[in-house]
Formats: C-alpha cells, sequence, structure tokens
C-alpha cells in the first residue's frame, strides 16, 4: 500500500519512538522542578517568528535560563514547515556550576490533521556550544506531537514525546534522555493563551539513569 510522503513521516516516526523507548532500569535518582516561560510570536505570510523567554528550578535549585529565537517557514500549507532556532543558555549542572552555552538547530515540521485532531513529526539537527569548550554537542531530535481541539471549548489537550540522540563523542549512536509532556492549552482570545503540563524526563545516558518531573506554566501572545 502506498502511503503519502506525511503519512509515511509520521508512521516512520511513531515505529522509532517504540523502537527507541528505553527498557525499563535497576536504578534511578529523580527530581522535582518547574519551567515557567513566556512566548511571543508573529505570523508574517509564511514566516512566522516567535521569542521565548524561559526559567526553569530542579529541585531546590535554579536550573536554566532560557531566551530561544525562532524562526518557521509554512512549505506546504497545513503539511510542512521548515525551522531554525537559536538558544542561548545560562545553565547550573551540577549545582554551583554555571555554563554559558549557545544552541542551534535546524529541521522540519511534518503535519497531518484530521477533523480536530492533529499529528506531527518534529525531526531536527542540533548542535550546543559550551564556552569554554572546544568540541559541539550535536544530537538528533525526535519530537512527536499530537492534540486535539474540544468542540465548542478553548481548551486543547495534547501529548508531546521527544528522543535526543547523540550523534557525536563516545556516545554517538546512543540515546541521551526521552522527554514526555502531557498537558493543555487555554485560548482567552484569538490572541492570547495559557498553557499548563507536565514533563517526564528520563535521562539515559546518566549513571543512574534519572527520572525528573517538570511542572510547567506558560503565557503565550501572538502579534
Amino acid at each position: 500500500m502506498n502511503l503519502p510522503l506525511h503519512k509515511r513521516i509520521l508512521v516512520g516516526g511513531t515505529v522509532l519512538l517504540l523502537c527507541l523507548a528505553p527498557a525499563r532500569a535497576r536504578e534511578y535518582s529523580s527530581e522535582v522542578g518547574t519551567m515557567w516561560g513566556f512566548f511571543l510570536s508573529k505570523q508574517i505570510g509564511r514566516v512566522n517568528l516567535q521569542l521565548q523567554q524561559n526559567v526553569w528550578t530542579l529541585g531546590r535549585y535554579y536550573e536554566r535560563y532560557m531566551p530561544i529565537l525562532s524562526v518557521s517557514y509554512t512549505a506546504i500549507p497545513k503539511y510542512v514547515k521548515l525551522n531554525a532556532l537559536y538558544y542561548y543558555m545560562n545553565q547550573q549542572t551540577p549545582p554551583g556550576t554555571y555554563n554559558n552555552r549557545n544552541r542551534y538547530q535546524l529541521g522540519a515540521t511534518f503535519s497531518y490533521p484530521v477533523q480536530r485532531f492533529s499529528m506531527s513529526l518534529n525531526s531536527r539537527f542540533e548542535s550546543t556550544y559550551t564556552v569554554g569548550t572546544a568540541r559541539p554537542s550535536n544530537k538528533w531530535r525526535n519530537k512527536l506531537l499530537f492534540s486535539y481541539a474540544i468542540p465548542d471549548s478553548r481548551w486543547t489537550p495534547f501529548f508531546h514525546a521527544d528522543i535526543f540522540l547523540f550523534l557525536n563523542g563516545s556516545r554517538a549512536n546512543t540515546i541521551d534522555r526521552v522527554w514526555y509532556d502531557a498537558g493543555v492549552e487555554y485560548r482567552i482570545d484569538h490572541k492570547n493563551s495559557i498553557e499548563c503540563k507536565v514533563r517526564e524526563e528520563h535521562l539515559i545516558s546518566k549513571n543512574p539513569q534519572q527520572l525528573n518531573t517538570f511542572i510547567s506554566f506558560a503565557y503565550k501572545l501572538k502579534l
């Protein structure tokens, strides 16, 4: 059976998620944190510009301050977008050690809307440069997104799963971590909305492996 390209991409992404999902480890450490975000976006024709401001905590500590600038271009309406992002991170890891990082991402989002359902795969190359370190950390990230617009409602529940794969260094071609997000977006009006979610983070590359839970709140404004 010949499936359209966007369907084949979504099926392939789903298979990838199932194949790469980590087996249960014998030992875990865990922390609980928060994520606070502000999103400002502007649509200009097929181009979307977005500025984010993010502050994360983990346990009792400040974990990162992370502004993000992103540009996306709608190549095929409803189905394909091309993305470029720049991150600046001031990150504390481990507690008491602060690093400044510059991160770049290039990728594409493949979507398939079905009535009120939306299914997407966001695949992108990521390169992170830490100040004082010569070699960047390169990863391939694949994020599956599912959402549903409830009829006659301003609420849109969603689920995301994001897989990080090392591309260089001694751990190349192994999984770094997986993020699982479940939440809801509430549309205040056509320009303003708020988002609440819970993120479960599985740090597979750590020994012992780490399971973190983040409670997230974000405000979104469209210009």
